[in-house]
């Protein structure tokens, strides 16, 4: 049974535009130089990732976009499995580990400016403060004129700050190697079995996942798309092939120029890129990849501050919360949603003063958003058995999704683990500092239940 929910517009978006906003919602180049410290063994753990958790997601999202067309996107899917209560739990934790990804995204944003304007800033951390709070800002204030503006954005960062740039990584270490140039990495059969280094950082396979996770956002907007029962399931092919590729060959490119133990994770690209350039005295595109890495970036922010406020919105709606957070905009976008999204994001961002080291801090943002996204994908996964259909695949309708959850759970479990980049002594307070922080976000949840129960507006 499909309910149109508030908020879904003329639809406007077909496939090409859907494919964009499915590419710029998880392929993310931010994601390569933690991918990269795998080095060739990477290949396996990406293997291993997408036969386990993305194949699933990729066939869940596809099944439920095209039978749930309507704005909402998982929300609505999980709903339909586990009533409201669940279905809000869902869109909370979404919601959650994505306003605790931004910090981490913008991060990557502000040192990509750092590298092109003064390198010495890239580890500055008010720097990458300040600058991070006023992107932030500038994208929720563009995000409240309405879809259209968003789908273009999508569009145009997916092919020229995401694929373009990875891409271009591809092509220039193919070009290292055939000018016989030695790989920083050795490149054979061996190394693809993981060493005793790789299983030190185990807590990076929690990324290795994350870095696959998000095709269900796109389904945030199926009320605004073109026949959606038959464009999503062409889409999230062809954008599943799309990122996969291109995140396992960009992240091996990076391996080819510096070695895995020398990567920056916030500035490990920028940094392959200036040691392709300056060996072939093509100092001058630093600048112009540079660019184009930073547009790419605002992209996957822009696709996610809309899709997650909008899914919201609809949550709330559904469980007949403050009717502030069912409101919107004359452009149907949560305009309220989206100015408590920048205010809690602009007291994460600080964390960045917590840890001295930058690299640590940003880690830590990131193992905390592993955690909250695969509990969420948990719950996908298992709605997805409630609501198999009784014709069908057992493979497909039970064995992957039971396959994706063990996957999630074990993410879950390194996630605790901290790599051993983050100094001995850094790391008790890096442990407490995840429980504390999964703790806090899971409170607000039991003051929100409790009001629902007594049927008052939160």
């Amino acid at each position: 049974m499909h309910i149109e929910r508030s908020g879904t517009s003329q639809r406007s978006l077909g496939l090409f535009k859907l494919i964009m906003i499915t590419v710029i919602s998880v392929d993310s180049i931010r994601n390569i130089p933690i991918s990269a410290q795998y080095g060739f063994s990477l290949i396996t753990f990406y293997a291993i990732a997408a036969l386990t958790f993305f194949l699933p997601l990729i066939l869940i999202t596809s099944r439920f976009a095209s039978e749930y067309p309507n704005t909402g996107g998982s929300y609505l899917w999980i709903e339909a499995a586990f009533g409201k209560k669940m279905g809000f739990v869902s869109i909370w934790l979404q919601w959650v580990y994505q306003l605790i990804w931004y910090p981490t995204i913008f991060a990557f944003i502000t040192t990509t400016i750092a590298a092109l304007i003064h390198p010495a800033w890239e580890t500055n951390n008010w720097f990458i403060l300040l600058l991070s709070l006023l992107l932030f800002w500038l994208m929720t204030g563009v995000a409240a004129f309405g879809i259209k503006v968003t789908s273009w954005v999508s569009s145009i960062g997916a092919i020229v700050g995401t694929l373009l740039p990875m891409g271009f990584i591809i092509v220039l270490a193919v070009y290292w190697l055939s000018t016989h140039h030695a790989s920083a990495t050795p490149l054979n059969l061996s190394g693809l079995i993981p060493t005793q280094s790789n299983l030190l950082n185990l807590g990076f396979f929690a990324n290795v996942l994350f870095s696959l996770l998000g095709l269900e956002v796109a389904a945030m907007h199926a009320g605004d798309v073109k026949t959606p029962e038959k464009t999503y399931k062409r889409a999230m092919s062809i954008a599943g092939v799309l990122i996969l590729i291109s995140l396992v060959l960009s992240s091996l490119a990076m391996c080819v120029v510096i070695a895995p133990g020398q990567i920056g994770l916030l500035n490990g690209l920028m940094d392959a890129f200036r040691v392709f350039f300056n060996s072939y005295d093509l100092a001058w595109m630093i600048p112009l990849m540079g660019l184009a890495i930073i547009l790419g970036s605002l992209g996957i922010a822009f696709s996610w501050i809309i899709g997650l406020a909008r899914g919201l919105q609809v949550a709330c709606e559904a469980s007949n919360l403050s009717p502030r957070l069912q409101s919107l905009n004359r452009h149907q976008m949560p305009h309220f949603i989206l100015i408590i999204q920048g205010i809690i994001y602009s007291l994460l961002v600080t964390v960045f003063l917590i840890f001295p080291n930058v690299n640590s801090s940003y880690w830590l943002l990131s193992a905390l958003t592993s955690q909250f996204a695969l509990a969420y994908y948990v719950l996908l996964f298992a709605a997805a058995i409630k609501l198999r259909k009784q014709t069908g695949s057992v493979t497909t309708q039970i064995v992957l999704p039971i396959l994706a959850i063990i996957t999630s759970i074990i993410g879950i479990s390194v996630g605790f683990l901290p790599p051993s980049s983050i100094p001995g002594n850094g790391v008790l307070k890096y442990e407490l500092l995840i429980i504390s922080g999964l703790i806090l976000f899971c409170l607000p949840l039991l003051f929100i239940f409790k009001r629902m129960r007594h049927g008052v507006n939160p």
